[in-house]
């Protein structure tokens, strides 16, 4: 059989690229993947049709990760389809380590060009002891809706990552970003797009935040411990994770991954979170009138949480984790990873103050990858409070629980997926008596955008007609109830029932494409329509429509 001398160069770059990625593995790669990356449905469609082992029930994960399940995948490529192959060729030009860890000779700085894989950067320097790359973060959107709403979005930043030596790792990622318009949604509390902490609340006129992530990391042997900002996800979902989700803003962290054996992995994170509340015993004055005179501090607010993820066949992970929120003062106990945090808090209360008490929270997944071929069957289960002696009991039972349940199904028709999905979160879940102890992170749900007492149906797929291009869709059919009261939530009995107070019915709909022209340059497309029958007053209906178009370096 003959080969044209064009498709033999393709192969020829396809081979030294994926043996220089190889190479570079050994580098340091701790560099965490944003989680707004083409390269996450990427891994998990290769991952759906059993090609790669992909350990993502703790987001994000880091280059290490990527450039692995990239190495499989090249060495693999009778497998893949043309879409698929040339994706593959585009990403391991992106994650393939900039310089080989054995190379001394130090890079002048070269700003505006090409690295040595043909990938554009704003700015290289560096060898294999030190290296340090700048790119631009730049990004407009113009978002016109229903009722002669609209809003502009525009932002600058830039984003910083590289290594020190064999083990350290650095990143840091910050855009500034402005909304203007008449359609700003300032609170950002009803939908699933990401939280903001504002930075003037005076004027009204416009809304003005930032995005802000960074970390340190050192890579060992067999694991990664971290200190950073950003935001973790725990657990699988489509439209909203019930553990850990991308709907509050980033927050500051200690995060360590260990995986001792290669069909068990642990996870742990302390992180830092703000309580929004005044701190009363520690305002003093000031001795001046400016801005009221005092020093007003929030009350210290803190989450730590571990899991383990069991593998006992390719394919197949189950996990199990348990979390607390706690407040005031750093407790030493909590930095101890394997300690069993729930026992922790019960000697701090000596078993009987419940107003020491930290809030706990145990959750559980399982995931299932090809055991139905091409298809990923998954499961989350949150336990926020729970009576096992009485879950049957209408009177006594407090199950204040949530779990989401679904399946996607990957080549229905060529580079085409669909799944199903439905979650369900019961009254009083996230909340608790103590108010700096809520499951939130400045007054946005640690959890699921939605809060509490509801039920969501998802329907979603997704499609790539070329490289590049990602086309997703997705249909939510929503039921909502009220958030209740803290006594009805500790005393009443029977509990109130599932989607009691019931507030309103929603049905949403959302098309979005993607395309990374280049490297890191996006261009995107989205159409958004939602109705929304409220129980009060009876028979409200209010339809909204969105249509969007956006063009950025970077995220």
């Amino acid at each position: 059989m003959r080969i044209n001398k064009q498709v033999r160069v393709k192969v020829l770059l396809l081979a030294i690229l994926a043996n220089l990625c190889l190479a570079g593995v050994v580098q340091a790669q701790t560099i965490w993947e944003d989680s707004r990356s083409l390269i996450y449905p990427y891994l998990t469609r290769m991952a759906d049709k059993g090609l790669i082992t992909l350990q993502d029930v703790v987001l994000p994960i880091t280059h290490t990760q990527i450039n692995e399940a990239l190495k499989t995948l090249s060495s693999k490529q009778a497998s893949l389809n043309k879409i698929e192959k040339e994706e593959l060729a585009f990403f391991i030009k992106e994650y393939t380590p900039p310089v080989d860890p054995s190379d001394t000779v130090m890079q002048k700085l070269s700003i505006l060009s090409k690295d040595k894989w043909g990938r554009w950067r704003g700015a290289t320097v560096g060898n294999g002891n030190f290296y340090m790359q700048l790119d631009p973060v730049s990004g407009l959107m113009r978002t016109t809706g229903s009722n002669n709403k609209s809003i502009t979005q525009y932002g600058n930043g830039a984003y910083i990552r590289g290594y020190l030596g064999k083990h350290f790792n650095f990143q840091f990622y910050y855009r500034d970003i402005t909304e203007s318009g008449t359609g700003i949604d300032y609170a950002k509390q009803s939908t699933d797009v990401q939280g903001v902490i504002k930075k003037d609340t005076a004027l009204q006129k416009n809304l003005n935040y930032s995005d802000l992530r960074a970390s340190i990391s050192y890579r060992f042997k067999n694991g990664t411990i971290s200190i950073g900002q950003d935001q973790m996800m725990w657990g699988y979902a489509n439209n909203g994770r019930i553990v850990l989700s991308g709907k509050a803003p980033t927050y500051p962290y200690i995060r360590l991954d260990y995986k001792p054996l290669s069909w068990l992995h642990f996870n742990y994170a302390h992180m830092w979170l703000q309580s929004n509340i005044i701190d009363s015993s520690r305002i003093y004055n000031l001795g001046n009138t400016v801005y009221g005179g005092k020093y007003t501090p929030f009350i210290n607010k803190y989450m730590v949480m571990h899991s383990v993820q069991i593998m006992p066949k390719k394919g197949m992970v189950f996990s199990i984790g348990e979390s607390i929120i706690y407040n005031d003062q750093l407790h030493l106990p909590y930095f101890i990873p394997v300690l069993f945090f729930k026992a922790v808090d019960q000697a701090n209360t000596m078993g009987t103050n419940n107003g020491a008490s930290g809030n706990s929270q145990l959750f559980f997944s399982a995931s299932l990858r090809n055991i139905v071929p091409k298809s990923h069957v998954y499961a989350t289960l949150l336990i926020d409070e729970l009576r096992l002696t009485k879950v049957f009991n209408q009177t006594k039972s407090r199950n204040q629980v949530g779990f989401t349940f679904g399946v996607e199904r990957q080549d229905v028709l060529p580079n085409l997926s669909i799944g199903a999905e439905y979650t369900r979160v019961n009254p009083f879940v996230y909340n608790n008596y103590i108010t700096p102890q809520t499951y939130t992170h400045a007054t946005y749900s640690l959890g699921d955008w939605m809060g509490n007492n509801f039920d969501r149906r998802t329907w979603f797929f997704s499609y790539k007609p070329m490289p590049r291009l990602f086309i997703t869709g997705r249909f939510n059919n929503i039921k909502k109830g009220g958030p209740g009261t803290l006594l009805q939530q500790y005393f009443s009995e029977p509990q109130p029932s599932f989607l009691f107070d019931y507030q309103y019915h929603q049905s949403t709909y959302y098309v979005q494409a993607r395309y990374e022209i280049i490297h890191g340059v996006y261009a995107t497309a989205q159409y958004y329509k939602s109705k929304q029958r409220f129980a009060a007053p009876a028979g409200k209906i209010v339809n909204e429509s969105q249509v969007q178009i956006g063009f950025n370096f970077g995220w």
